[in-house]
This record gives C-alpha cells, sequence and structure tokens, in this order.
C-alpha cells in the first residue's frame, strides 16, 4: 500500500468519487422490500410472490451497477495515489504553473474618470513613472540564496542619499544616484542584467490585472467612532457620552483590559495592498499607467506595481 506524503510545488490535487455502490439505489432497494411486506400481510400470498419479485430486480439492478474506475489520459503526469480518507480518493498528477512576473515603482498622480469607447465612465487612478525603475541588482539563489530583481526608482541628488547606497548604485551598473530600492522576488532573473532600463508597456498590457502596494493615508489621533465605526451614543436627554468609548472590560472578573481591545490611536500611515485591480491606459511615451479604482496613499505617494499573483495559477 502506497502512503500518503507531501506534495510538491508542481502538484495539485483532484477529486476522484468514492469507490463502492450508490447509496440512493441501495436505500430504494430496501424501501421496496419493506413496502412488499406490508403489502404480503394485507393482500395475501399472490401480491408478496409480486412484491418479492420487484425486490429481486431491485437487488439485481443494485448488484450491476459498477464502480466508475478513474483512467489517467498521460500516464507520465498521472498516477493514482491512495490516501486514507472517509470521503475521497486522491490523485496526484504534475501541473505546470505560470512564473511570477516582473513589476515596477511609480508614483501616484491623482484619480479622474476614463469613458471607454461604449461610453461608460469609469473611475482610475493615474500612477506616473518618474525617471528611474532601473535593475540595481540582480540577485540569484547561487550568490544570495533566492531569486530576485532589486529596481532603483526616482532620481535625486547624490548627497541626499546615503554614501554606502550611492557606491551600490556606482557598483551595479553605475546607475545614477536614486532615492528608493526595491526588491521584487520573480521565478526567473535570467532576461535581468544591472543597469537594465525597464518599460512599463513591456511588463503590462491592457486588461492586465495588478496588485499595488502603497503607505496609506496618515490620520493622526483618531477617536473609536471614526477609526473603528463604533456607534456614538445619545446627543440628547442630558446623555454627556456622545462619542466617548464606553466600557472597556468588567470590573471583577477579569479585572483588566483585554489585549487586542479596539480603542482611540492613531490612525492610517500603514501599508496596504489592494489587488485585482484591471490596467486601463498604459503608456510609455507619456509615462503614466492608469488602473481602475483607488489605491494606498495620497498624491506623490510611492507604490509598487506588481502583477496579480493567482493561487493555483503562478508558482
Amino acid at each position: 500500500k502506497l502512503r500518503p506524503r507531501m506534495m510538491d510545488s508542481r502538484e495539485e490535487v483532484a477529486l476522484l468519487p468514492r469507490r463502492g455502490k450508490s447509496t440512493s439505489l441501495v436505500t430504494m432497494g430496501m424501501a421496496v422490500l419493506v413496502a412488499g411486506g406490508i403489502i404480503a400481510c394485507t393482500l395475501g400470498s399472490n401480491v408478496l410472490g409480486s412484491a418479492f419479485t420487484t425486490s429481486r430486480a431491485s437487488n439485481a439492478m443494485v448488484t450491476d451497477i459498477q464502480p466508475r474506475s478513474f483512467i489517467a489520459t498521460n500516464k507520465d503526469l498521472a498516477r493514482d495515489v491512495s490516501v486514507r480518507s472517509r470521503q475521497r480518493k486522491y490523485e496526484i498528477r504534475e501541473h505546470y504553473r505560470e512564473p511570477i512576473k516582473m513589476g515596477m515603482m511609480g508614483t501616484k498622480a491623482g484619480m479622474t474618470t476614463y469613458y471607454d469607447e461604449e461610453g461608460i465612465a469609469h473611475p482610475v487612478t493615474v500612477i506616473a513613472l518618474e525617471p528611474g525603475n532601473v535593475v540595481a541588482q540582480v540577485k540569484t539563489k547561487e550568490s544570495d540564496g533566492y531569486d530576485a530583481v532589486q529596481l532603483a526608482y526616482k532620481e535625486c541628488r547624490e548627497r541626499t542619499i546615503p554614501w554606502p547606497e550611492r557606491q551600490h548604485l556606482r557598483k551595479h551598473g553605475g546607475i545614477k544616484a536614486m532615492k528608493h530600492l526595491k526588491e521584487f522576488k520573480i521565478s526567473d532573473v535570467s532576461s535581468f542584467e544591472a543597469g537594465q532600463q525597464l518599460k512599463a508597456e513591456e511588463l503590462f498590457t491592457v486588461g492586465d490585472l495588478v496588485d499595488v502596494s502603497g503607505t496609506t493615508s496618515g490620520k493622526g489621533f483618531q477617536g473609536s467612532v471614526r477609526r473603528w465605526g463604533m456607534k456614538r451614543g445619545p446627543m440628547t436627554h442630558g446623555s454627556k457620552s456622545h462619542r466617548q468609548h464606553g466600557s472597556i472590560g468588567s470590573s471583577a472578573t477579569p479585572s483588566r483590559v483585554l489585549k487586542g481591545l479596539k480603542m482611540a490611536g492613531r490612525m492610517g500611515n500603514e501599508r496596504k495592498t489592494i489587488k485585482k485591480l484591471p490596467v486601463m491606459l498604459i503608456s510609455d511615451e507619456d509615462n503614466y499607467i492608469a488602473v481602475r479604482g483607488s489605491i494606498p496613499g495620497k498624491k506623490g505617494t510611492i507604490v509598487e506595481i506588481r502583477p496579480t499573483k493567482l493561487v493555483g495559477t503562478h508558482v
């Protein structure tokens, strides 16, 4: 007997029906037997014989049903593996997954309305592509333990960045001083080299789904009504608890404030990712990408644009 084992990253599990007799047909046969006994007690032996004949036919029908077996279409990619389970048997087979593609960085320019060819209005966010998006370093499993591409973005004066970072950019491709460095972990780094300039139209096309990550706008210290959407107290009849938090715990048990209680505090200024935004417009000539929907941050926020990683599709 084969024992269950852990699946590799390039394998998927397909559910197969449990092999055995149909439960519904067996139940029908039992019901026919009970009905035959009742009819025999009331009508006589002739009806009894006919009822047992019907029950034999039902049992024969149930017995003739054969369990459906799975036939592998490709023996090299599919193979039966028995796994101990009450409900299902599994079949493990090889499955090709698409590699994770490269992304780029941009600057949030603002939102506007875009009308397509059918006249439908779409709320879009325009992401400006400032000078940058240059490959600063290519990391591999042999040298660094993982595959990644480091991007440099937004040109600046040399004296505004630390000396080690300035020397790092000079060492890898002699790149100009850039304000931001960001790594993108991808599956294949063989097509990238230090000093390479990335183009938006080479990485994305209209209709692609992208994930946009950035830092949200800071709101400062806010109360629980705005921060967590809590309900306020009565505004009239002598109430003096309008937008206060209220009770924060019991007195005797547990005699303390439980951890994780939602209270007033600093709001915003967090890293967020908005997923599956469709690309509506793209232009290398005008240096911008327009995506449908909103993205984190305010005007001027640095964001990262990555192709959406779909579970079960990408490695």
